[in-house]
């Protein structure tokens, strides 16, 4: 009888572990959605945007990545092909305007392209990807300057504010870009950008907050606090620490991270938001909470901190069950619900947490 109840409990464990995420299906239906939504002429999705479109297409990344499927791989591909050139607007004579390879008037957009080309290298081993990424940083570069001691701009021609977005973002390219080639040239931008951001005060360390950027006296502005800045902060300062194993970067890391899903942006219930409610549906602010939580996903590798992985979990479920239009089959602008309307970036956002629970899950 003890052989009997030792095999039924092995074969139970092994029921067990087989079972499928219970996000799986959501998130392949979501995903579908996604894609029917992209422009094929232009590659992008147009009603997303041009920048959103660089983290739609790192979501379909990522879900080729823990599928472990190839089946995207074109799609791809076809963005790659296609957007590098693309059009624009007009000038005066009605001549087309192009942004070639990715490089707009934004250095933080051209970042998110940036990091979304290291990553599908990473997945593919398409050299021309991680190419492309490295054509794009080098213009990244274009946007330091010694005004306020230091950093990259967020804006050129002309050259104006700088934040934090642009600024960990450019960090996070050439930590990733020197982790990927391991030229040092890109060790060397990583560290001189952090350092100078280290000292700049746009780091809150009285609430533990990233303020989105400096004012004509360089000074942090103050009480601007948006989701992905936290998240793409926290990525940073998890590869500084991967970098140099100074644990002063991986304490910060998980004071701004326990500070903004535990007090900070979330409801009483602890679901991700933005500080105002109208931001979740603006054209830049609906792709935000998607990012942290991408990156906190990044920050639960490196620490294994149950808490982030209970974050992810919770919004998963609230998303599944507050946030999904089964007729549409995507996801809405507010994590904690009602569903709002479809919506491109709202469905990629919301579908990151989706992947990121999957991964946790499967």
């Amino acid at each position: 009888m003890k052989n009997v109840l030792v095999i039924s409990l092995v074969s139970l464990l092994a029921i067990a572990c087989s079972r499928p995420s219970p996000y799986k299906e959501i998130m392949k239906d979501s995903m579908r959605t996604s894609i029917s939504w992209r422009n094929d002429t232009t590659g992008i999705w147009e009603s997303a945007g041009w920048w959103n479109s660089a983290n739609l297409l790192t979501a379909v990344i990522r879900y080729s990545e823990v599928t472990n499927s190839d089946d995207l791989y074109p799609l791809i591909e076809d963005v790659y092909t296609k957007a590098k050139q693309y059009q624009i607007g007009t000038d005066s004579t009605g001549t087309p305007l192009y942004c070639r390879n990715f490089i707009n008037d934004y250095y933080d957009d051209e970042a998110w392209w940036a990091l979304a080309w290291i990553e599908a290298y990473k997945i593919t081993k398409q050299k021309k990807y991680l190419d492309m990424a490295e054509v794009i940083f080098e213009d990244l570069t274009g946007g330091w300057s010694d005004e306020c001691n230091g950093g990259i701009y967020w804006k050129k021609n002309p050259l104006h504010y700088k934040n934090s977005i642009a600024n960990n973002l450019f960090s996070l390219t050439a930590a990733r870009l020197y982790k990927t080639t391991h030229d040092k040239k890109y060790q060397d931008w990583f560290e001189k950008n952090v350092a100078w951001y280290m000292q700049t005060g746009m780091i809150n360390t009285d609430i533990y907050q990233i303020e989105d950027g400096t004012n004509k006296d360089c000074l942090p502005n103050q009480n601007q606090h948006y989701t992905y800045n936290q998240g793409v902060a926290i990525a940073v300062l998890a590869e500084m620490y991967l970098l140099n194993k100074k644990q002063e970067y991986i304490d910060l890391a998980e004071q701004i991270a326990m500070a903004t899903i535990n007090k900070q942006l979330v409801t009483e219930e602890g679901i991700l938001r933005e500080m105002n409610p109208g931001i979740d549906k603006s054209n830049d602010g609906v792709q935000f909470k998607g990012i942290f939580i991408r990156h906190l996903g990044f920050l639960y590798q490196v620490t294994k901190n149950p808490a982030y992985k209970d974050f992810i979990l919770k919004n998963a479920e609230s998303i599944k069950e507050n946030n999904y239009d089964p007729i549409s089959k995507s996801f809405g602008h507010y994590w904690y619900g009602p569903f709002t309307e479809p919506n491109a970036a709202a469905n990629s956002c919301a579908l990151e947490c989706i992947i990121e629970a999957y991964q946790l899950t499967k």
